[in-house]
């Protein structure tokens, strides 16, 4: 396990220096979380349910309120009216919004201190135990959410990881704000805020 904290490391203005827009973190979370969504959700319309073709009594005469179908919405047990139906919650946002989403969200954590960068992280063991030792090590509190952004895919070290409770590990390209947001620590790898900057500046470049 190698766990030794970076000094120094010169990072992208465009990144962890840019100007923080709240509203577009909180369009791209509400966006994110949206896509996440199912939308399987489903209700029985009066035409939707079985029965309900014949009137229940005659219009006149019972002393009853007059009734023209046992599955109206009106009357327990009948269909439902304007409930919700199938559908897809899916919106479009530009790759150039959510990657200043991303920014946004990097300098905050910046500027508050809560990114720590490391030469390379490895769990040669590939133990939990071994893995939250070296977090305290850090000082990284699990309580308040660890975000583990990694170059690539470790196996060791996502063995180690994923059984933490307020832990989650990505590679550079699932880093996403809702995570971001959802995690107030950031522990990451010289490399992985390498190919992270990488990514945010090439969209940029492409705009």
């Amino acid at each position: 396990m190698s766990g030794k904290e970076v000094d120094s490391l010169e990072l992208d203005p465009a990144v962890f220096a840019a100007k923080v827009n709240e509203g577009l973190v909180y369009q791209t979370v509400r966006w994110q979380l949206a896509k996440r969504r199912s939308g399987t959700h489903s209700t029985l319309t009066r035409g939707d349910m079985k029965g309900g073709g014949r009137k229940p009594w005659r219009q006149k005469g019972s002393g009853r309120a007059r009734a023209g179908s046992n599955t109206s919405p009106v009357w327990v047990g009948g269909g439902v009216a304007h409930g919700p139906k199938p559908r897809s919650y899916n919106s479009r946002l530009s790759r150039r919004l959510r990657r200043q989403a991303l920014a946004s969200v990097l300098t905050d954590r910046q500027r508050e201190g809560r990114i720590t960068v490391l030469d390379r992280l490895e769990v040669e063991s590939g133990k939990t135990r071994d893995f939250k030792n070296m977090l305290d090590q850090l000082g990284v509190d699990c309580a308040r959410g660890v975000l583990v952004v990694l170059p690539e895919k470790d196996e060791k070290v996502w063995r180690a990881g994923r059984n933490i409770p307020g832990v989650t590990l990505l590679p550079v390209e699932g880093a996403n704000v809702y995570d971001l947001m959802r995690r107030g620590h950031v522990l990451t790898t010289r490399a992985a805020i390498e190919a992270l900057q990488q990514r945010v500046l090439k969209v940029a470049s492409e705009n």
